[in-house]
């Protein structure tokens, strides 16, 4: 993977710039990666920030960057279950951030830095279920955005309460029938909402028109289904199936904005929906937060809250540190607590600059 690192200012041949601030944000996941493969990375990674620091600062403070870039690598948790990591080091200041967001490898070395920059830094990669339904069978795929991978599946002989030579008979009472089949569908739906409150994604549910329209009329977890599509799905293997949904899967921005809404709508319902800057960052020190949710404008201009709301100004922070503005200290501890964060346009919030989606109820 190559690294992209973002120069300093433009160099001045004839006088060194004084402060030295790298950050690093990288993939790293040692449950699925082998140490010594991270390990190596970070090598790479610190030689070429030696390099570009050698070329433009202060020879002493380089030396303590990278003796204290070199302290924070040995010290490094390899046993965490996380997916990424980031790093800031400055010769005063230094933090590490483990995440659960997916992102790519990004190295930046400047005279100060930022933790919103992780935002930037965010990989969007679709990820998402695959419901298939069946009178008599439902499957459920995990999905990217290359295949599809089944992780459960479901006979209507097994559905709960329900002997299964009761229904290896056709039944002769088509409502009876009917009963059956709805008490099966709502066994798989309720599989499927166990699997969206470990995993909250997107859903696609695929079936015969008969089918979609029972499991429609029963299901709870409408705010998490994007679309329903119609079609024979009896004999379609993984690969058929992922070219079935195809379309949906290329244009993801849809997709994802499409849940955004639902889930939007679902945490306002739950009362576990927060807004406002000032009721954000009250709700990011006391409640596990799962979801924050930023207007691009606000991202690069957080100033825009300090007229109404002077006490949340910048300049309380620590100058040296990453967290320069009410909106850093935000992200830090909503990714820091295994949240994620998504950046969006200004219409999508509906005239708020930044949302936030709880785990748990405001007053629990």
């Amino acid at each position: 993977m190559q690294t992209n690192i973002t120069p300093s200012i433009v160099r001045i041949e004839d006088k060194k710039r004084h402060w030295p601030a790298v950050s690093i944000i990288i993939p790293f996941e040692p449950v699925v990666q082998r140490k010594d493969e991270l390990m190596q990375n970070l090598q790479k990674i610190m030689k070429r920030v030696e390099w570009e620091l050698g070329t433009g600062y202060d020879d002493d403070l380089v030396d303590l960057v990278m003796m204290k870039l070199k302290v924070i690598i040995s010290g490094l948790n390899f046993t965490t279950f996380k997916k990424s990591l980031a790093i800031y080091v400055s010769p005063v200041f230094e933090k590490v951030i483990y995440m659960d967001m997916t992102v790519e490898e990004t190295v930046t070395i400047n005279e100060s830095f930022i933790i919103r920059d992780i935002v930037h830094a965010k990989k969007e990669i679709p990820a998402y279920f695959v419901l298939v339904l069946n009178r008599k069978w439902s499957i459920v795929y995990e999905g990217n955005g290359s295949r599809l991978v089944k992780i459960k599946s479901n006979g209507i002989g097994n559905t709960p309460a329900v002997g299964s030579h009761r229904l290896k008979t056709r039944e002769k009472d088509e409502d009876t029938g009917e009963f059956f089949v709805k008490r099966f569908l709502r066994h798989s739906d309720e599989g499927l909402s166990i699997l969206l409150s470990v995993m909250p994604r997107p859903v696609l549910v695929l079936g015969n028109k008969e089918i979609l329209d029972s499991f429609k009329s029963l299901t709870v977890n409408n705010k998490s289904i994007v679309e329903y599509v119609e079609g024979s799905f009896s004999k379609v293997t993984e690969e058929g199936l992922f070219k079935e949904i195809g379309s949906y899967i290329t244009d993801w921005d849809k997709i994802k904005i499409k849940h955004l809404y639902r889930q939007l709508e679902k945490a306002a319902t739950e009362g576990k929906l927060v807004s406002g800057i000032r009721d954000v960052h009250r709700s990011v020190l006391h409640h596990r937060n799962r979801l924050l949710i930023v207007s691009k404008n606000f991202l690069h201009n957080p100033e825009i809250t300090e007229v109404d709301q002077p006490g949340h100004a910048g300049s309380r922070f620590n100058k040296f540190s990453c967290v320069q503005h009410i909106i850093d200290d935000i992200i830090e501890r909503v990714v820091g607590n295994g949240g994620d964060v998504a950046l969006v346009d200004e219409d999508v919030l509906g005239g708020q600059q930044i949302v936030l989606l709880n785990d748990k109820l405001e007053n629990s």
